[in-house]
C-alpha cells in the first residue's frame, strides 16, 4: 500500500462507509431500488445488476466479451483530465484454480486520438496504443475495485498523463469478482484477459483494426503485471504485448507478508490473508478454524476488513499485532497448507519467462518489498532468456520510487507503444543499471 498517497483513496475507495454500511442498513427492496436507479454514478458492484455474468458464460473461451456497457461514467462530472468518453467490458477469465472466472475492466478514450504516435489518426494503417494500467487497490473488499472507484477521479494523476499521449487507458478490476487481494496467478489471468477483451471490443465497436498494448503497475498492479507477463507466452500465446513496466514489485510475498504485522501496514497482512484464501476454499476454512471465536482480537473484527478499502484497514490495523488474532499465534500461519498457498500465488520469477520487453524498476531501500528478492528474480528470468531494463535507484524508499519511477515508466511505456526511444532499453537480452534518481518536485509528468 502506498501510504503518503493513501488519503486519496479514502474518498474514493471508501469500501466501509460506501458499501458494507449501505449493506448493512439498507433492506433488500432498497437495496435492488439503489441498483436500479444509481442516479448520476454507477452503483457498487455488490449492488450493480451489470456487474454480473451473463447466463452460460463458463462456455465462453478466456478473453470472450460477455457485456459491453458504453458511456460507462458521467461525463459531466468527470475529475480525470485528457477522458473523452468511457466504456466497460466484462469477460470471461480464468482464476487461481484453473476454474472459470470473469472480470471487468473500464476503458478510457482520449480527448485527442493519435496513430502511430501521431495526431493523424484517419490513416488506413492507424495502430492504437492501449495502455493496460494494473492500479494497486489493495482490498479485499469488491466495493472498492477502480471500475466504482474511478468515478471520483484518479489517485496518481497517471491516467490523465497516459491519454494525453493518445493511449486507450484499460483499467481492469484484476482481483476478480472475489476481490482476491494477493493472488496474482487470477490476476495475472485477469490482467492478460482484459487485453483480449479490449482489444475484441476496440475491433468490434470502435472499428480500430489494428492495436499496440503495453502494461504497467506499481506495487501490487505490479504483483498483477508481472504475473500477466509471466504467464502471457503460455496462457495467452495469441497476444502480441509491447512491453511491460513493473515498479516496486513484491516478488516473495509469501516471506514478506508475515513481516508486516505490527507494523505500520499491518492491515496488508489481513487483506492478503482474506484475499488469498478467497481463492483456497480448505485455506479459508482453515483461517476460520484457528482465529478466535470471542475476546479483544477475533475473527468478526480479523473479516471487518473486507469491508474496508486498502487505507482503511492501513488505518484500523496500523501497528496491530496481527497474529494475536490466531488461538496459536503466528505459528497458525505457518501451517503447510498455508505457507504453500503463498508460495504459489507470491513466488514471482516461478510462472515462466516473459515473452516481451520489460522495465522493472524498484527503490534500493524499499521497505517493503526487498529488492535482494527482486534481484534474485531478474537473474534467474534473465538466465532463461528473458528481455529486462533493471533500474535499482539508489534515492528513497517504496512510496518514493512510485513518484520518481513515473516519468522513467513513460518513457519506456512511449518507446514500446509509440517507438520514441527514449529509455535505450537492450533490444535482447538484459540491463541493470543502478541510478540514483529524485524527481524534481514541480516538474510535470508527460
Amino acid at each position: 500500500m502506498l501510504v503518503s498517497i493513501a488519503s486519496f483513496l479514502l474518498v474514493w475507495l471508501n469500501c466501509l462507509a460506501a458499501g458494507a454500511g449501505a449493506t448493512w442498513h439498507f433492506t433488500h427492496d432498497k437495496h435492488a431500488s439503489q441498483a436500479d436507479d444509481p442516479g448520476p454514478y454507477l452503483p457498487l458492484p455488490s449492488w450493480d445488476p451489470w456487474y454480473k455474468a451473463p447466463e452460460g458464460w463458463e462456455a465462453a473461451k478466456p478473453g470472450a466479451v460477455l457485456k459491453i456497457r458504453q458511456h460507462a461514467y458521467n461525463m459531466t462530472t468527470m475529475a480525470i483530465a485528457n477522458v473523452r468518453d468511457t466504456f466497460q467490458v466484462l469477460f470471461r477469465s480464468t482464476d487461481s484454480q484453473d476454474k472459470a472466472t470473469w472480470g471487468v475492466t473500464t476503458v478510457f478514450l482520449p480527448t485527442q486520438a493519435r496513430c502511430n504516435g501521431s495526431t493523424n489518426s484517419s490513416s488506413s494503417n492507424c495502430t492504437q496504443g492501449i495502455l493496460s494500467y494494473q492500479l494497486p487497490y489493495d482490498t479485499s473488499c469488491l466495493d472498492a475495485s477502480p471500475s466504482y472507484g474511478l468515478q471520483w477521479g484518479e489517485p496518481y494523476g497517471e491516467i490523465a498523463v497516459a491519454l494525453a499521449r493518445g493511449w486507450w487507458v484499460s483499467v481492469p478490476d484484476f482481483e476478480g469478482p472475489l476481490a482476491s487481494y494477493g493472488a496474482n496467478i487470477v490476476a495475472g489471468h485477469i490482467t492478460l484477459d482484459s487485453v483480449r477483451a479490449v482489444s475484441a471490443a476496440a475491433a468490434s465497436e470502435f472499428g480500430v483494426k489494428s492495436t499496440r498494448v503495453a502494461l504497467w503497475g506499481y506495487s501490487n498492479g505490479a504483483s498483477a503485471t508481472e504475473a500477466a507477463v509471466e504467464f502471457a507466452a503460455k496462457y495467452a500465446p495469441d497476444l502480441d504485448i509491447a512491453g511491460a513496466a513493473v515498479g516496486g514489485l513484491a516478488s516473495n510475498v509469501g516471506r514478506a507478508g508475515p513481516l508486516l504485522s505490527q507494523t505500520q501496514v499491518a492491515g496488508l497482512l489481513v487483506q492478503g490473508i482474506i484475499g488469498v484464501t478467497s481463492q483456497y476454499p480448505d485455506q479459508r476454512k482453515y483461517i476460520l478454524s484457528r482465529l478466535n471465536p470471542s475476546g479483544p482480537y477475533n475473527a468478526t473484527e480479523f473479516f471487518w476488513a473486507s469491508y474496508m478499502s486498502g487505507w482503511q484497514s492501513l488505518l484500523y490495523f496500523s501497528y496491530v499485532d496481527i497474529f494475536a488474532y490466531f488461538i496459536g499465534g503466528k505459528a497458525d500461519l505457518e501451517d503447510p497448507g498455508l505457507t504453500d498457498m503463498f508460495v504459489k500465488e507470491g513466488m514471482m520469477g516461478k510462472f515462466g519467462v516473459p515473452n516481451t520487453k520489460v522495465f522493472l524498476y524498484q527503490a534500493v531501500d524499499d521497505d517493503m518489498a526487498p529488492i535482494k528478492d527482486t534481484d534474485a528474480v531478474v537473474e534467474s528470468l534473465c538466465d532463461q532468456g528473458a528481455n529486462i531494463l533493471y533500474h535499482r535507484n539508489h534515492w528513497g524508499g517504496h512510496n518514493d520510487e512510485l513518484t520518481n519511477g513515473r516519468q522513467r515508466s513513460f518513457d519506456f511505456l512511449g518507446d514500446v507503444l509509440d517507438g520514441t526511444k527514449v529509455m535505450s532499453a537492450p533490444s535482447t537480452g538484459c540491463q541493470t543499471v543502478n541510478v540514483t534518481f529524485m524527481q524534481p518536485p514541480g516538474k510535470p509528468i508527460v
